[in-house]
């Protein structure tokens, strides 16, 4: 039963570790990606030009935003399953 809750607890704090982990890293590529970003905005030599190149620059935020939105709650997901599992761990 010792040997079973050790490993219970270790892996509750490889979770969390994982997760914070996953968690941190999400934040980092969105600030860089926030501070490097530069605007391109297209005038093209009609209205269907330019909302053509400005709807694809849209939907390329769009996708980016998503992938970070999915990994920070992932990350999220993965903490709290760690968390989880060292409450469960029977105190010695």
């Amino acid at each position: 039963m010792q040997e079973k809750s050790r490993l219970t607890e270790g892996l509750g704090a490889l979770l969390i570790v994982l997760g914070l982990a996953l968690v941190v890293f999400v934040f980092y590529v969105s600030y860089q990606s926030f501070k490097t970003y530069e605007i391109e905005v297209a005038s093209g030599s009609n209205l269907l030009e330019a909302l053509a190149f400005n709807s694809g620059v849209l939907i390329e935020l769009l996708v980016k935003v998503a992938f970070l939105a999915l990994s920070l709650a992932a990350g999220s997901v993965i903490m709290s399953r760690g968390a989880d599992l060292l409450r469960r761990c029977p105190k010695e």
